[in-house]
């Protein structure tokens, strides 16, 4: 009977340490880049604002959507954009070659980047496009919690 107890309490002992484990993961992942004291943009406004500056953007990472119509339709320039609380997207490269960011596709996250303002597709010598870019160095998961830290 004892044995019985025994087991069950050391599951329920595990249990919580795993829960307990978790939840302070959660809490390191937010402040990690919270605490680098960079502007946190959710919108394409606070992008113009902070153009080649390095910064955090809150949205949701996916798979790139290429244009419909014009030039370049249908043409996968790059291959991950973030969509912002404004219903913008922006595309997203990665500066670190071990950040993998199909582990965040349809995620809400927060990349810390620079918002890249200039030639994003083609060269200045020849034919190009100007626009903004985020170049991720990092990107966490955003944790769905409603406290306030």
């Amino acid at each position: 009977m004892f044995k019985k107890i025994d087991t069950k309490l050391n599951a329920v002992l595990l249990l919580i340490m795993v829960i307990m484990i978790s939840c302070v993961q959660e809490r390191k992942i937010g402040k990690v880049i919270k605490d680098q004291n960079y502007a946190t943009c959710t919108n394409f406004e606070c992008l113009e604002k902070n153009k080649n500056k390095r910064i955090v953007v809150k949205g949701i990472l996916r798979t790139y959507t290429p244009n419909k119509t014009g030039k370049g339709a249908g043409h996968m320039f790059w291959d991950w954009e973030i969509l912002l609380d404004n219903e913008i997207t922006i595309p997203v490269i990665s500066k670190n070659q071990r950040l993998d960011l199909s582990i965040y596709n349809k995620k809400n996250v927060l990349i810390d980047g620079n918002v890249f303002y200039g030639i994003v597709i083609g060269s200045p010598e020849g034919q190009n496009a100007t626009g903004y870019r985020i170049d991720a160095h990092s990107v966490q998961e955003q944790t769905t919690s409603s406290k306030k830290e």
